[in-house]
């Protein structure tokens, strides 16, 4: 992942100006509130499928959804984040 996405992120967070989860992330995404997604490097196909669907730019994080998860600073695993416009 590059470093500007890496750090836009880490930003983001601080702001908790995210969404977190795929049903959140394709909600928002509905309503035009995403700027872009990261997904985990060990989502399924059809959950990368139905990101592709939602017409946003999709990056790829270089972790698995536990890593994403210590990256985002929290106890539970992430597989998909939304970041805000």
């Amino acid at each position: 992942m590059e470093e500007k996405i890496r750090k836009k992120m880490q930003e983001k967070i601080k702001n908790k100006a995210v969404y977190i989860g795929l049903n959140s992330v394709v909600r928002a995404t509905k309503n035009g509130e995403i700027e872009f997604v990261i997904y985990a490097s060990n989502v399924s196909d059809s959950i990368k499928n139905k990101l592709s669907e939602s017409g946003v730019q999709l990056y790829e994080y270089d972790g698995d959804n536990e890593a994403l998860s210590i990256a985002c600073g929290k106890s539970f695993n992430i597989s998909v984040l939304g970041i805000k416009k």
